[in-house]
Parts: C-alpha cells; structure tokens; sequence
C-alpha cells in the first residue's frame, strides 16, 4: 500500500513539473509577443515578475531531479551573463560618472533584464522536456505580426499603395523593434524546422513546414513593404544564404559517396525554396528602396570621417557627395560614419565604457564636440553602444556568451542544435545593425542568450515529445 502510494505521488509530482513548464513556455510566449511592442510595460513587468517566481521553482525541481552532472562547458553562456551583471554592477560603485543615470537604469532596465535572464534560463529548461513546444514562443510573435497585418491592411487599401510605411500608425515603436522581433522569428522557425523535422510524423511534418513558410513569408513581407527595412531583408537573405551553403555542402557529400540520393533531393528542393522566398522578397526590396544601389560607394564615404567631418552635424553641414557624384544616402552615411567615429574615436578614450545604456555616443560627442548636432542619439549598432556603455568587458561577456551558445551548439547531446546556432548567429548581426542597446532590446538579448544556453543542457529527464 504505501509503494503504491508512492508510486502515485511521483507519478503526481512528475505531472506537476510537466505542467508548471508548460506555463513558463505559454507565458514566455505572450511575452515575447508584446514584449516590443509599444504600451505593453505593465503588462511586460507583470509577466516578468510572474514567470520569474515560476522560473526560479522550475529550476529547483529540475536540478533536484537531475541525475547527471552538466558539465561545465554548457554553463559557459550563463556564467559570461552572470558576469555581465557583476560587471554592470562593480561599475556602477566604483566607475560611475553619470551615476544618477545609472542608479536609474540599474533598477529599471538592468533589473527587468536580470529577471528577464532568470525566465529565459528556466524557459529553456521547460522546452529541454517538451521540445516540440517550442512553437509557442514562434507562435507568440507570429500573433504580433497578424496584428500588424490588422492594422496595415486597412491603411494600404484605404491609400491604394501596399508601400505604407507609416510607423506612428503601427504596433512596433519604430521599426527596428519590427526588424528585431522578425529576425527573431525567422532564425527560430528555421532553426526549430530543422531540429524537429526528423522526428515528427507526416502530418506533423506538413504542418511544421507550413508554419516556417507562412511565418517567414510573413515577416519578409512585413520588411519590405510595411517598415522598408533593409537591415531585416539583408538579415533574412544571410541567414537563409548561410543555411543554404550549409545544405548545399551536405548534398554535395552524399552525391559524392552516392549515399541516399532520397535525402540529397530532399534537401535541394528545400535549398529552392529557402533560395526563391528570400530571393523574391529582397528583389522587391531592392524595388521598393533605391538605397541598395549606392550602398558601396556611399560606405566608402562614411567610414573617412576624418575626412568628412560632416558626420558631427549632418543637418547643418550636409552630407558628402559620393563618388558617383550624388548626395549619400542618409540612412548609409549615419549609420556607418558614426560607428566608425565610435569604434576609432570615443571607445579608444573609454575603453571602460560611460556607464549608462541611453544614449551614450550622443553624450560623448556632445561633450567632445560642443557643436555637434544635439539631435544626434546613438550610432544605430546596439554592439557599439553597449561597447560605449559598458565598454570592452561588456563586449566579451555578451558577445563571448553568443560566441560560447555557437560552439556548443556544433556538439550538442539535446534536443536542440540547429536552433541555438541559428538564432545566436543572427542575434549577433542584428544588434550588429539596430538601434537596439537599452531597454526591452537589452531584456530580450539576455532573455534568449540564456535560453539558448539552457537548450543545450544534455537531456537529463522524460522528454514529453508529444505532448
């Protein structure tokens, strides 16, 4: 009686632990769907604070139930953002030159960003044993992106142009947070496609295929057409573009070896379809922004600051003329002059960084150039201005914990393989290229550096595949 008992107990508990993962991932789910969304902080921090409690339990039951010892190589992401957060803090007490600001930012972004670090960590343990739910975190931003759908398609028609980049209008603020939530999408579809595909059944198969299709497609449209963002086309087209070679390296083996010419068909046909959708959708784009055209030339002209000075204050100095003999494009010319300036300019003079995450190039080119543009904010690359911030040490913690998540992704005994190294590879180039280096940007980098470090713990317990 008391072995039965027993047995009914753990049984019990064991369904306790399934569910309270289950939970974490739905709700990391409507989090990552409003999480870069505009007017959504309380909810945002409600979630947070929920999932944060929930996350710290998960953790205790799954290590307390954990028989095998993980070694120390998977715990290398997750160390490298603890230590950014040591850092963060030690700068605060003993580096601070700005430290009314900072005290702000520690307990309003660094604070959210700790708690957003301690749900992305239990999140990716939850999906250790549900692999195959998953989809609810791609799920959660696809409903974003529906909304989006909801809000531009009556504006697109009621103006007869499907180019309608009216902003203001939409639910992104901006849209690099459109870019960043998309690129997000995409990486993880394709990554989870990849892991999951082997083990699903046909129909199961059919419905997975579908769901990365209409999902990239869906994004690839919306960077085209509704936030006319090159950044996110030229994202999408490096991403497919790498997993592509990827597959074409792979079928060129087993063509070589004659080794299942089944799966070496399969494969090319899947290298059409990844080729022809981001193909479609950056031709159009190449349509739609004149841009792409003089991309080149008009670098060449904003990496020589020095001798362009213009890039101090474009409004009252103009911008250079190119080779070609025409006025650079804007967007290029800020973008990659003032990285430039920072990387060979301001990160030089503070290689500890400034301390604070808003806007820190605009308060160092002010104070260095009292005549620059007031207007001018930040260098568009969230990577340079963390560099600002925190300076070198932020770079090795946050970008080494991407570095690590690639590493280990190429070994990895769990479920997940081609989705760490997807989407930390694509975490890299678009906070390479956005305006995403504070608030909920720096909460959800650390949300998925930790969950992707999580996912490549070896599996330790019941993987509740089909559920």
């Amino acid at each position: 009686m008391d072995i039965a008992d027993s047995s009914a107990q753990e049984a019990s508990n064991k369904s306790d632990r399934d569910l309270l993962g289950l939970s974490l991932i739905l709700l990391s789910s409507v989090l990552l769907g409003i999480w870069a969304v505009k007017g959504t902080i309380a909810l945002r921090n409600i979630l947070l604070g929920i999932e944060t409690v929930l996350s710290i339990v998960y953790c205790y039951q799954f290590f307390k139930t954990n028989t095998q010892k993980i070694p120390l190589r998977n715990w290398i992401p997750i160390i490298m953002v603890g230590m950014m957060f040591c850092w963060v803090i030690f700068h605060y007490f003993f580096l601070s030159r700005f430290p009314e600001i900072q005290f702000h930012e520690l307990k309003s972004t660094w604070l959210r960003a700790l708690l957003a670090t301690i749900v992305g960590f239990g999140t990716g343990l939850a999906i250790l044993r549900r692999p195959n739910a998953v989809n609810f975190l791609w799920l959660g931003i696809l409903t974003s992106f529906a909304y989006l759908f909801y809000q531009y398609i009556p504006l697109a028609i009621s103006t007869n142009n499907i180019n309608y980049h009216g902003y203001d209008s939409f639910i992104y603020p901006g849209k690099i947070s459109g870019v960043l939530a998309g690129t997000i999408l995409i990486s993880g579809l394709l990554g989870t496609l990849l892991d999951r595909y082997p083990s699903l059944n046909i129909k199961s198969k059919i419905i997975m295929v579908l769901f990365w299709l209409i999902g990239s497609c869906v994004v690839l449209y919306a960077h085209v057409y509704i936030f006319d963002a090159r950044n996110g086309i030229g994202l999408g087209v490096l991403i497919f573009g790498l997993v592509s070679m990827m597959f074409l390296m792979q079928i060129s083996s087993l063509l070589i070896n004659r080794l299942c010419l089944k799966l070496a068909l399969r494969n090319g046909l899947f290298v059409l379809v990844l080729i022809g959708v981001v193909g479609w959708f950056g031709w159009e784009q190449f349509k739609v922004n004149p841009g792409w055209s003089s991309m080149i030339e008009d670098a060449k002209i904003a990496i020589q600051i020095e001798k362009y000075p213009n890039w101090q204050n474009p409004r009252t100095l103009g911008y250079p003329q190119s080779l070609l003999g025409k006025e650079v494009a804007a967007n290029t010319y800020e973008r990659l002059s003032w990285a430039t300036a920072a990387i060979t300019v301001f990160i030089p003079e503070n290689l500890l960084g400034a301390g604070i995450l808003s806007k820190p190039f605009g308060v160092l080119l002010n104070a260095k150039y009292p005549n620059s543009g007031s207007y001018i904010l930040s260098t568009h690359s969230a990577w340079v201005e963390l560099a600002l911030a925190f300076g070198i040490p932020a770079l090795i913690f946050t970008l080494g914990a991407l570095v690590a998540i690639l590493v280990l992704s190429a070994t990895a005994k769990s479920p997940f393989k081609y989705l760490p190294a997807i989407l930390s590879f694509a975490i890299i180039p678009v906070y390479t290229a956005g305006e995403i280096s504070s608030q909920h940007s720096i909460e959800i980098l650390y949300f998925w550096i930790t969950l992707l470090g999580a996912s490549l713990f070896p599996s330790v317990t019941k993987r509740l595949e089909n559920q």
